[in-house]
């Protein structure tokens, strides 16, 4: 059984990762972080564990083995980093950081720690994908030649844990990026997965149309990404 530790305990841990965790039976939750720590004191009373005062003292915990992070997006390369250092597997959300320099110190961490570092693009693990990535590995559908997807909902401000036009999602400064790393993150990690290869060439604009803050200013990240890609054996689609 696998000790973990939960660093952010925002919406999406709240609805996902803590009660998938806490309903496998090869996990066990030990305890919690979260910047606002009563949002922390209501998962520790909800599913057990304990509540730590800083992401230092979660990660001096000898007993955990792995920690998810679901902090802002500006926090991921840091306290991944530390947690790797600290002897512990980390599963990190999405985006996996904000620049390409804070994913390749993170990649270095993980190996220099011999420790597992897992970024959650979940759509890799729906049954459906899983079985088109075989079928197209196999010649079954034919050569792809093209392909076209789109990602779209209401926005962070209808679900995140601070609903509202001031949600951290729109704030440059704890997201860094908008609609890309939100929703583009995961149907661009998908086209890779589904036809095993890479993109090497890419044509986007990414741009702010519609969404306002609190001061009904447009916000300071993208709300919309049109992007053409190109892939290693010369197949190009767009991802919206």
């Amino acid at each position: 059984m696998k000790k973990i530790g939960i660093i952010g305990c925002g919406k999406i841990a709240q609805v996902r990762h803590i009660p998938e965790l806490y309903a496998n039976p090869d996990a066990q939750i030990v305890g919690y972080y979260n910047p606002t720590r009563s949002r922390a004191e209501e998962m520790a009373a909800k599913y057990g564990g304990n509540v730590y005062d800083s992401v230092d003292a979660l990660l001096a915990e000898t007993e955990i083995d792995a920690v998810v992070i679901s902090l802002a997006n500006v926090a991921h390369a840091e306290v991944s980093i530390k947690a790797l250092e600290s002897g512990k597997a980390v599963l990190c959300e999405k985006p996996m950081a904000t620049t390409l320099a804070e994913c390749e110190t993170m990649v270095a961490a993980a190996s220099k720690a011999n420790k597992p570092l897992m970024i959650a693009q979940n759509q890799r693990l729906t049954k459906a994908h899983q079985m088109a990535r075989q079928m197209i590995a196999v010649g079954r559908i034919g050569r792809v030649v093209s392909f076209r997807t789109t990602f779209g909902h209401g926005g962070p401000e209808t679900w995140s844990i601070n609903p509202g036009k001031d949600t951290w999602f729109f704030d440059k400064q704890k997201a860094a990026m908008g609609a890309m790393a939100d929703l583009g993150i995961h149907k661009t990690d998908l086209i890779q997965y589904l036809l095993g290869q890479n993109v090497v060439k890419v044509k986007a604009v990414l741009t702010t149309l519609d969404k306002t803050d609190a001061s009904g200013e447009l916000i300071g990240v993208d709300d919309n990404a049109i992007c053409i890609y190109t892939m290693e054996d010369g197949a190009i689609g767009t991802m919206t």
